[in-house]
């Protein structure tokens, strides 16, 4: 006699309705009728009734607890929506996103997220920030920034958002960077960085194993004078303000991000620029 697995709840109740299904009782006499005249020797009418009945329900309740089985095996985890989640301070922030991926926010920056079945987007307004993102290669992680759009499966970069323009660097994996115009779309793979600018991609190389932020250091490699101040702006205790300075001023070098003052003093002679501070403030000011 075929024995039915071991059963729960749902499946008990399936077995009950099988034994006392009518259609299936006549159906069962019917085939016990037409098989009696090919046999010699038949057991009792009530065994064979329950063997056969048994053995359907059996192969009935295994190929639904198979189909269940088989249906959780491939059912997928994203959820069908999450509420949006938004992150944004004045320290640098640990956040673990709803996907499990994982942000590293520096000071002063602003990050929106939201998660569905089909998709994972995100919204860095300001700042800048780390990402290692979790692999799902049915939903890829598309990152809104200042003037680009970056959309990956699973790896680690770091964005920086800056007064018009966006740094991408790749630290593992690979990263697609696109235009807010759409015109121009590079791929990236690790120790690439890009500079979307003027609806341009510059790209270059690193050999950092790690964000330069997270260090404590700010590298400027020929940029504006007001770009640099716009990041020494994220550390400051007090805001430093341009005055009647040349726009078209480039500033290099390595800062710590600890001593705001001590960088801007530093750029201040380098560019005979004078240097005023105040207990709000820390004015830059051209000697013209």
């Amino acid at each position: 006699m075929v024995s039915a697995p071991k059963k729960n709840a749902n499946n008990e109740q399936l077995t009950q309705q099988i034994w006392h299904d009518p259609a299936l009782i006549e159906a069962l006499k019917k085939v016990d009728k037409e098989t009696e005249s090919h046999v010699l020797v038949k057991a009792p009418r009530k065994l064979k009734f329950w063997t056969w009945g048994g053995a359907l329900a059996a192969s009935v309740i295994f190929s639904f607890v198979s189909l269940n089985f088989i249906k959780s095996d491939v059912t997928t985890s994203a959820p069908a929506s999450v509420a949006a989640q938004y992150y944004s301070g004045n320290d640098a922030e640990n956040v673990v996103l709803s996907d499990e991926s994982k942000v590293a926010l520096n000071k002063n920056s602003t990050l929106k997220f939201s998660e569905n079945s089909q998709s994972r987007t995100a919204l860095l307004s300001k700042g800048e920030a780390y990402f290692s993102i979790k692999r799902d290669i049915e939903r890829p992680f598309t990152l809104e920034v200042g003037n680009a759009t970056i959309r990956v499966l699973g790896t680690a970069f770091n964005v920086n958002n800056i007064l018009g323009e966006t740094n991408i660097d790749v630290f593992h994996g690979k990263v697609s960077v696109k235009t807010i115009d759409d015109k121009q779309q590079i791929e990236l793979i690790k120790g690439q960085r890009a500079r979307v600018y003027n609806n341009n991609i510059i790209v270059s190389t690193f050999t950092a194993k790690q964000p330069d932020w997270q260090l404590g250091w700010l590298n400027f490699d020929d940029v504006s004078i007001s770009n640099a101040v716009y990041q020494l702006n994220r550390y400051a205790q007090r805001p430093v303000v341009l005055s009647k300075v040349d726009a078209n001023l480039r500033v290099s070098g390595r800062f710590k991000t600890n001593d705001v003052l001590g960088a801007v003093t530093l750029i201040a002679q380098l560019n005979k620029l004078s240097i005023n501070t105040f207990d709000d403030s820390i004015i830059l000011s051209s000697t013209d």
